[in-house]
């Protein structure tokens, strides 16, 4: 019989634990300690292999896994967890130690520090800093870590500081540096606080500026203290070291409260009034800001960057919610910057190797989601599976951007980059026993559901370990000058971690060599209900076209700029349409519908407009009889969706006009129309103009229905969805869609045009 304690049965009794409460503490000298779990290439220093119970520890296995309550947790989120090592690691003992005999090297420089009395102060970081260091002068290739979110916690304690962009300070060569120059954007000039372990950053021991920097780190000039003052596991809190600021709007321009607002503002290192030219995108909604304060009788109500609220109502104005809003501005300002993440380049690019599959986690196994531009729902799950093709070791990490700018670090058992061994693979999303159940999306607290947000996943592949990225993480908006080779996720992290700067970089000759990373992104847009299904169909699909130009949802998500604004008002007119070898339509009456939708500006009209024609003795093969067949003319805003049918009639039945307005009291047709209608004072760009698309499927799934149960068996001829970037299609020579010749799938031949009414 097996008597030993398997690494996923420590697991499930620390949730046990944690359920119970959440102030725990799990410190593990051994080795392969970041995950309690081996390579399955290694085999156990045992005797006798044969004789080893294997089958009692599959059941024990079996029985824990079916019995887990563990959900898609990388790491348990209510424990602190500090272990030895990386998984791929060994945990050295110590034959002599101050404790007397042999001991772990993280026992040996653990113990005196909790021992001594004075750790009310620390936290879990500010140990970790001390005793890494320690650990690797004695046993270079131990790497001591801590896993899971709470790593700032004060010691023992649930309570926890502050410490975003905080960095460690490492004393070498008679100097004081800050390790990852090249990845977290470090530049001279750049001004730091320098605090003891437990210490008050209102207090500094110290100030220093940043006097050179090279390879992959900086070298800090101190002010106040001399070198041998700083006690091992200091760190650096930042004071002047920002990228740039964000621009924020506040309307009215002629609000009373606005000039104290404005300057609140202008103190912050992270957002700052716009410019004329940004001030003039944010008022034709251009999205030129960060975010909008909106300011009324009701006080304060925050605004994303697509004019979204972030709260169900205003705030009263008072010197606390005044402090509250920068707070918010901050957490928007970081998000929007780690948004941007780019991968390395020159020096810092990371080769090609590495696979990246962003799928959702369903009972039947991933389904890939192919790009970003997808539509997701609550409650539906998100995995991630990372394949190293290369011949050396990778460290992934993977980060999610939310609706109010919280950043979470979803695989907290590696914080600083999961291992992944040549030609290896890692599922993320899947749980310490191994159950791909995925990442739950769910809709942050207080957030108004007005419909879906953009939310965005990043996967940072890095050729080591990149200690600091869990420092990006940060809790939403509460409703509950470098080198050639510096890459924006230098600015960004230098940015989103620590706050205003500008400088330059002096080479060092022998400097380091900078770590390589390349960058994987998901971004897609989060429904604020449960995914509806209309006879199993998601909410985003459409019957079937015989020709479909519909562009990829990720053109809906990421709108390009536009150099010429799109025109106002548009004419859409059929140019030729012939029907080949369908004897469903030979010789009888034919009709053609077809359905123009778009968000019109208030008052300016409906979101959706059905036109019929009919003709008569159409034969197989014939050209339907039309030059210039117009089925629109109006306004057209954010996008030009365009359908056309055709269908056999023997007798005369309802236009599609007429079958629509029979069904406008139905909630799903309703609803579509009343988010259409609503588009036009909504938030612009990309969250509006994907936000359409399951709303338009509604009414196009209608009106093939309709056709269908009116006129038997309908053709659906042409689909297509225009952009304003595109200006609805009015921009090629002419606005001909094709410019010459006609669109042909195999049964058919179309072509259209759409015409500028401004111009």
């Amino acid at each position: 019989m097996f008597r030993g304690l398997l690494a996923e049965e420590l697991s499930q009794l620390q949730w046990e634990l944690t359920a119970k409460t959440t102030n725990v503490t799990t410190i593990l000298d051994c080795c392969h300690s970041a995950r309690m779990s081996r390579d399955p290439g290694a085999l156990p220093k045992a005797s006798n292999l044969a004789a080893f119970p294997w089958e009692s520890v599959a059941e024990r296995w079996t029985a824990l896994r079916d019995g887990s309550q563990m959900g898609g947790f990388d790491a348990n989120p209510h424990a602190v967890q500090l272990v030895a090592c990386s998984p791929d690691q060994s945990a050295f003992e110590l034959a002599e130690t101050p404790l007397g005999g042999p001991h772990g090297a993280l026992t040996n420089a653990l113990v005196p520090i909790l021992a001594s009395g004075r750790v009310g102060g620390l936290t879990w970081r500010d140990v970790l800093d001390v005793v890494r260091p320690a650990i690797l002068d004695v046993v270079p290739a131990q790497r001591p870590e801590l896993t899971g979110p709470n790593a700032d916690r004060f010691v023992f304690s649930a309570e926890r500081r502050d410490a975003v962009g905080v960095r460690p300070v490492v004393l070498r060569d008679g100097a004081a540096w800050i390790e990852g120059a090249s990845l977290f954007g470090l530049a001279e000039e750049d001004r730091w606080a320098l605090v003891a372990p437990g210490g008050d950053p209102r207090r500094p021991l110290a100030e220093a500026v940043v006097d050179l920097v090279g390879g992959d780190r900086a070298r800090l000039a101190l002010t106040g203290a001399e070198i041998a003052d700083l006690p091992a596991g200091s760190s650096a809190y930042p004071i002047d070291v920002a990228l740039g600021r964000r621009p924020v709007a506040v309307v009215p321009p002629a609000h009373p409260d606005r000039p104290a607002i404005v300057e609140a503002i202008n103190r912050s290192a992270y957002v700052r009034m716009p410019d004329e030219t940004e001030a003039a995108g944010a008022a034709g909604g251009a999205g030129e800001v960060v975010a909008t304060v909106s300011l009324d009788a009701g006080g304060i109500l925050l605004l994303d960057a697509e004019r979204a609220p972030l709260r169900a109502a205003p705030r009263p104005i008072t010197t606390d919610t005044v402090a509250g809003l920068l707070d918010d501005l901050r957490t928007l300002a970081r998000a929007t910057h780690l948004r941007e993440l780019d991968s390395g380049t020159g020096d810092l690019a990371l080769p090609e190797g590495v696979t990246v599959t962003f799928a959702k986690a369903t009972a039947a196994g991933p389904l890939p989601i192919e790009g970003s531009g997808a539509h997701l729902f609550v409650g539906e799950r998100l995995a991630v599976e990372v394949q190293n093709t290369t011949a050396e070791r990778r460290y992934a990490t993977l980060l999610n951007i939310d609706q109010v700018g919280a950043v979470t670090l979803m695989t907290p058992a590696e914080p600083d980059g999961t291992t992944l061994d040549p030609g290896r693979s890692v599922t993320l999303g899947e749980d310490p026993l191994h159950a791909v159940g995925g990442f739950e999306l769910y809709w942050p607290e207080g957030l108004p559901e007005t419909g879906p947000r953009p939310e965005t996943y990043l996967v940072v592949v890095a050729d080591r370990k990149v200690d600091g990225l869990s420092a990006l993480a940060q809790p939403g908006v509460k409703a509950r000058g470098g080198a050639a080779n510096r890459s924006y996720l230098d600015k960004l992290l230098d940015d989103v971690n620590v706050g205003r700067r500008a400088g330059r970089v002096t080479p060092v000759a022998e400097a380091e060599v900078p770590v390589r990373y390349r960058v994987h992104r998901l971004d897609l847009l989060l429904h604020p209900t449960p995914p509806p299904t209309e006879g199993g169909a998601d909410a985003t699909d459409e019957p079937a076209f015989a020709i479909d130009t519909r562009p990829d949802l990720s053109f809906r998500l990421v709108v390009p700029r536009s150099a010429t604004a799109p025109p106002a008002r548009v004419a859409v007119r059929l140019k030729e349409l012939t029907v080949h070898r369908n004897r469903a339509l030979f010789s009888t009456g034919v009709r053609l519908d077809a359905m123009v939708l778009t968000a019109p500006s208030a008052g300016s009209g409906e979101p959706y407009h059905a036109h019929t024609e009919r003709f008569a003795r159409i034969g197989d093969g014939d050209r339907l009889p039309f030059d210039d067949l117009l089925v629109y003319e109006g306004p057209a805003g954010r996008f030009l969706d365009l359908a056309v049918w055709v269908a056999r009639e023997e007798q005369r039945e309802l236009d599609l006009a007429e079958l629509l307005s029979d069904e406008t009291n139905r909630d799903d047709v309703k609803g579509a129309i009343v988010l259409l209608a609503g588009l036009a004072v909504a938030a612009p760009a990309a969250a509006a103009v994907a936000g359409s698309v399951a709303a338009v499927a509604t009414l196009v799934r209608t009106g093939a229905r309709l056709l269908d149960k009116a006129v038997g068996r309908s053709i659906g001829v042409y689909r297509t969805s225009l952009l304003p970037h595109e200006r609805f299609g009015a921009g090629q020579p002419a606005g001909r869609h094709p410019a010459s010749g006609s669109l042909t799938a195999q049964d058919v031949s179309f072509a259209f045009e759409v015409v500028d009414l401004d111009e």
